[in-house]
């Protein structure tokens, strides 16, 4: 139960923590950090536009890349599957006609067996 309740909450954190709407959210909320405390000195700058790309703007965008590039990735393989489908359908087809003209060469065979005398 706690396995599965994990696994929902995963998905669905994974989901709107991937979107553009969080990112955006993220970016005003540490700049609006710069109103109430700005870093002091270069090494204090230098850490904050780290932390904030790394942390407030970069993993909101590669889970929404991530989460683009595998919905593409479905869709191709949908779209694959669908044609490999239609393909079996033909070869099936292909080979119930098979099937029928191989029994009506065989009894055409048989035919010619009977007609023919038999040169022994």
């Amino acid at each position: 139960m706690m396995r599965r309740f994990n696994d929902w909450l995963g998905d669905k954190l994974a989901y709107w923590l991937s979107t553009m709407g969080c990112f955006y959210l993220i970016s005003i909320a540490i700049l609006a950090t710069l109103f109430f405390q700005r870093p002091e000195g270069v090494q204090a700058w230098l850490m904050f536009w780290v932390t904030v790309f790394f942390q407030g703007v970069a993993l909101p965008v590669l889970g929404y890349v991530s989460r683009k590039a595998g919905e593409k990735q479905e869709q191709i393989l949908n779209e694959t599957h669908d044609a490999v489908m239609d393909e079996l359908a033909l070869v099936k087809e292909e080979l119930a006609i098979a099937k029928e003209e191989l029994e009506l060469l065989k009894k055409l065979l048989e035919e010619l067996h009977k007609r023919s005398p038999d040169k022994r």
